[in-house]
C-alpha cells in the first residue's frame, strides 16, 4: 500500500484575457484601367507596381489608395512580366503585335519614361526577375521558334547589357512532349531561380528548371506528377528547399529538396491561375471567377477566402502585412493584414500514461479567434473535443497546449482547426499517437504528496478486469472508494479529494480480478 500526508497550502489562480483586432476582407481598389492585370510586384507595403494588356503599367506609392497609370513602354504590347526594386526603378517585358517580337524596357523615373534594353523580333517574353539593382534574369520561349532551347538571358549591370546563357549551360527542353509555352511561373529565393515548364497537353508530365547561381547554370528536375495545359503551371518557393507547383487542373505538387523531386500534396479548388508565398506564413492561390484560397500547412489543405468579385484573377502578390490580386477588367484587390493570418510554427503530440498532450506555437497571428482541437480514432471521423482561445492579432510567438485525458489504449489522430473572427478557417497537419496496453499491473505514488485538499493517483491495468481502489486511515478504516468497476487495459488516473477528512496519514490499496 502507498501512504501519503495531508498538509495545508494556499492556492492562487490567475486568468489572463486578451483583446483582438479584426481585419477586413479583400476589397476592390480603383485601378484607373480596364485592361487585364497580368503581373504585380510589391516592393513594400506602400510601393506596388502592376502591368498587363494594352501596354498598361500602374504604380501606387500609398499602398493602393491611389493608382497612377504610367507612361506605357508600348501601347501595343501585352506585358507579361514586371519587377521593381523601388518607386523609381522597374523593368517590364512584353510582346508587341501578336505572339512574337519581345522587348525588355526599364524606367528609372517612376514610369514617366522607358528605355528599350532588349528586343527579339521572333521571341516571346514570359517573365523577368531581379535579385538586386544589378543582377537580373529573363526567360522566354525558344528562339527561333520552334527550337529545343529556352531563351535565357542574364544581366549584371541593371539590364544595360543582357547576355544569352550558353546552350551548354542548361538541358534542352523536352520538345518531344511539347515542353514550350508561357513559362510565366518564375520564382527566386536568394541566388536561386526556378521556372516551371509545361508540356502543352493535359496528362503529360512537366519539369522545373533550377539555377543556383542567378540563372547562369541550370538543371532540370525529375518529371512532376502533374499534367500540363495550354496555360501552364505556376511555381512558388517559400525557401531554397520548400515550394509548390499548382497546375491549372488544381493539382498541387510539393518539393522539399529545392525542386529536384516533386510529389502530389493536394488538389486546390476551382481553376487556379497563380500562386504566391506570404512571407513566413503560407501560400495564396488566385484563379477563375474570383477564386482566392490560402494554405498555412505547406499546400496540404486550402481555405477559401472572400474576394468580393467574379472576375478571373491572374496574379497575386503579398508582403508580410498586405496582399494584392489582379485580373480581368482592371481588377485590383487588396487585403489589409496578413491574408494567411496564423502562422503555425509547430504542432506535436506526446503520450504520458493514458493522456495525450498537444503543444503548438504560432510565429504570428492576425484575426485569430482560436483553435478547435479535433480527434479521431483509428476508424471514424474527426470530432471536436475542445476549443482553445487564440490571441487575436500579434507579431509575437504564442504557445498553446491541451491535454486529452483518460484515454483507452489504441491509435489516435489529432489536428487543429484554426478559426478567424470573420469565419474563415484552416487545418493543421495531423499528429498521430498510440496509447499502448500496459505490460503489467502497476500502482504509482500519488502526486502531489503532501497535498491539500486533493491528489492524483495513477494506475495501469494489463487486461480487462474488475478494479477496486480504496483509501484507508491510519488504523485501517475505509474512508473512500475511488474505483469499483470493470476496466479495459490501459493507464488511468483518479482524483482523491480529502476536503472532508482530518489531517493525517492515509493509505490506498488497489485490487484487480
Amino acid at each position: 500500500m502507498k501512504k501519503f500526508f495531508l498538509k495545508s497550502v494556499l492556492v492562487l489562480s490567475v486568468v489572463l484575457f486578451s483583446s483582438s483586432q479584426i481585419f477586413s476582407q479583400w476589397t476592390a481598389q480603383v485601378s484607373n484601367t480596364t485592361q487585364r492585370i497580368r503581373c504585380i510586384k510589391a516592393v513594400d507595403d506602400n510601393v506596388v507596381w502592376a502591368c498587363g494588356n494594352g501596354g498598361v503599367v500602374l504604380r501606387t506609392v500609398d499602398g493602393g489608395t491611389t493608382w497612377q497609370v504610367k507612361t506605357s513602354p508600348n501601347t501595343g504590347s501585352v506585358n507579361y512580366g514586371l519587377d521593381a526594386i523601388d518607386s523609381s526603378t522597374a523593368w517590364v517585358t512584353g510582346t508587341v503585335g501578336g505572339s512574337a517580337d519581345v522587348s525588355i524596357w526599364k524606367t528609372t523615373d517612376g514610369g514617366a519614361s522607358w528605355v528599350t534594353q532588349y528586343n527579339n523580333p521572333t521571341g516571346f517574353g514570359d517573365g523577368i526577375r531581379f535579385f538586386d539593382a544589378n543582377n537580373g534574369f529573363y526567360v522566354g520561349d525558344p528562339d527561333p521558334y520552334p527550337s529545343t532551347n529556352w531563351e535565357l538571358l542574364t544581366t549584371t549591370d541593371g539590364g544595360t547589357t543582357w547576355v544569352r546563357v550558353p546552350q551548354s549551360n542548361f538541358p534542352p527542353a523536352d520538345s518531344a512532349n511539347g515542353e514550350f509555352g508561357a513559362a510565366v511561373a518564375i520564382d527566386i529565393y536568394g541566388d536561386n531561380v526556378w521556372f516551371c515548364a509545361y508540356s502543352g497537353a493535359s496528362g503529360t508530365p512537366n519539369r522545373v528548371y533550377r539555377s543556383t547561381d542567378k540563372g547562369y547554370n541550370w538543371t532540370a528536375s525529375s518529371y512532376m506528377p502533374v499534367g500540363g495545359t495550354s496555360n501552364g503551371n505556376y511555381i512558388c518557393m517559400s525557401s531554397a528547399t520548400d515550394g509548390i507547383v499548382v497546375a491549372l487542373d488544381g493539382t498541387v505538387a510539393k518539393t522539399t529538396d529545392g525542386g529536384d523531386t516533386w510529389s502530389v500534396a493536394s488538389i486546390a479548388p476551382s481553376v487556379p491561375r497563380f500562386v504566391t508565398n506570404v512571407p513566413n506564413s503560407g501560400y495564396i492561390i488566385v484563379g477563375s471567377t474570383g477564386l482566392i484560397t490560402g494554405s498555412t500547412d505547406g499546400g496540404l489543405t486550402w481555405t477559401p477566402q472572400t474576394s468580393n468579385t467574379t472576375n478571373s484573377l491572374y496574379v497575386v502578390e503579398a508582403t508580410e502585412n498586405s496582399a494584392w490580386a489582379g485580373g480581368n477588367s482592371g481588377t485590383i484587390l487588396k487585403y489589409d493584414g496578413n491574408p494567411v493570418p496564423v502562422e503555425l510554427a509547430t504542432f506535436a503530440a506526446s503520450v504520458s500514461g493514458n493522456s495525450v498532450t498537444l503543444n503548438w506555437t504560432t510565429a504570428t497571428e492576425s484575426n485569430n479567434r482560436g483553435f478547435e482541437v479535433q480527434k479521431k480514432q483509428s476508424s471514424g471521423d474527426f470530432v471536436t473535443i475542445a476549443f482553445v482561445q487564440g490571441n487575436g492579432t500579434t507579431q509575437k510567438a504564442q504557445t498553446y497546449a491541451y491535454t486529452d485525458k483518460n484515454l483507452e489504449s489504441g491509435k489516435y489522430s489529432y489536428r487543429l482547426k484554426q478559426l478567424d473572427f470573420d469565419g474563415s478557417y484552416s487545418y493543421s497537419k495531423t499528429a498521430e499517437v498510440e496509447i499502448k496496453v500496459p505490460a503489467k499491473f502497476a500502482l504509482s505514488q500519488n502526486y502531489p504528496n503532501p497535498f491539500n485538499p486533493s491528489t492524483k493517483i495513477s494506475y495501469e491495468i494489463a487486461k480487462e478486469t474488475n478494479v477496486s481502489l480504496k483509501v484507508y486511515d491510519a488504523i485501517g478504516n475505509e474512508v473512500a472508494t475511488l474505483v469499483n468497476e470493470t476496466k479495459t487495459p490501459g493507464a488511468y488516473e483518479v482524483i482523491f479529494n480529502a476536503a472532508n477528512l482530518s489531517n493525517g496519514v492515509y493509505f490506498y490499496k488497489i485490487q484487480a480480478g
